[in-house]
């Protein structure tokens, strides 16, 4: 886990394959050094890639993103990572 960055919190699905999350707080001397880049890979806590941020939305010291979640993943598998933390890597 020693390359993987703590994104946040999914909160729920949006649309068919799209997961709102609460982003973990920012701390407010290095806001924009801290946010990760549009498009980067999200990941699962077992390291499953599940989707790439889309957009970065809401208060900057503690963010909401929408990641967008890979075509070949199963609905019941975006589903259940509902209130599961999300790493970037």
């Amino acid at each position: 886990m020693a390359d993987m960055k703590r994104l946040g919190t999914v909160l729920h699905r949006s649309g068919l394959r799209n997961l709102i999350l609460r982003g973990d707080e920012v701390k407010s001397d290095n806001v924009s050094g801290s946010l990760p880049k549009l498009n980067s890979v999200v990941v699962d806590k077992a390291l499953n890639r599940i989707g790439t941020i889309g957009s970065v939305f809401g208060p900057v010291n503690h963010p909401y993103f929408l990641v967008k979640g890979f075509k070949q993943i199963p609905d019941s598998e975006i589903r259940a990572l509902v209130n599961e933390r999300v790493y970037i890597r």
